[in-house]
């Protein structure tokens, strides 16, 4: 119990340092990038407890795309104090997401589903951004073909939209169900802003807010919430944030 509460503090650091590696050596982004994900794997096989129903690999959807994402993403940014500080989100976002799942396997009487599931929210519409951004990026700045990263794009969203619609009322079928939908309105809207003379950043910014707006809607659906006041509230925040971003564009370029 005393090395798991320890290994929640040292786990991020130790991804840090790998990640500080491949910013000295390069050459080493896929080793650094290797490692750094079957450290996550590990760990949450590790934390993992037999009476909890929960499958361990499901929790370690989000943190492992929420690297990949982020690291890709590092890679295409030539800023060194953009990247020191996008290597600290990574290992902030990792602390915080392994110390609630610590406590949601070993100290039940310490876990807060709202903690978890901010954190789940906060984390899942940063990998869009990062994943639309590696997207839009790779394809516009390296000439790289479309679709097989737009066949992983889909992956990426196809397993976090599950992740976040794996509701308590839900069966397995039905979030299976939903998430195909999701995942396809959502890659369908990609798909446009690929064509779209847009900064990339812009364009992944634009589909961030696109899955904030169906996942939270599909969400609140399937929980039986959904309500006129609740869809007017997203939508005009979503239009909103869509709107000023579209409208701004030309200064993000």
């Amino acid at each position: 119990m005393k090395f798991s509460r320890f290994a929640v503090i040292i786990f991020p650091l130790i991804i840090w340092l790998l990640a500080q590696a491949y910013f000295i050596w390069p050459e080493l982004f896929y080793i650094s990038l290797g490692l750094s994900a079957a450290l996550i794997i590990a760990f949450t096989f590790f934390l993992k407890k037999p009476e909890r129903r929960t499958p361990w690999w499901l929790m370690a959807i989000l943190p492992l795309c929420f690297l990949i994402s982020i690291t890709t993403f590092i890679s295409l940014q030539a800023n060194g104090f953009l990247i020191q500080l996008l290597f600290l989100v990574l290992a902030i976002f990792l602390f915080n997401y392994f110390k609630n799942l610590y406590y949601f396997w070993n100290r039940p009487e310490l876990y807060q589903e709202e903690n978890y599931g901010s954190i789940r929210a906060y984390g899942s519409f940063l990998v869009i951004f990062f994943s639309a951004a590696d997207l839009f990026g790779l394809q516009s700045l390296l000439s790289l073909t479309v679709w097989p990263m737009f066949l992983m794009f889909s992956v990426v969203l196809l397993g976090v939209a599950y992740l976040n619609l794996d509701l308590e009322k839900s069966d397995n079928k039905t979030t299976w169900q939903f998430s195909i939908i999701t995942t396809w309105l959502i890659a369908e809207m990609a798909w446009v802003f690929v064509f779209l003379p847009l900064n990339y950043n812009v364009s992944a910014l634009s589909i961030a807010i696109i899955y904030y707006l169906i996942i939270n809607l599909t969400r609140l659906y399937l929980q039986k919430a959904l309500t006129p006041k609740k869809i007017k509230l997203y939508l005009i925040l979503s239009y909103a944030g869509l709107a000023i971003l579209l409208f701004t564009a030309n200064w993000l370029n």
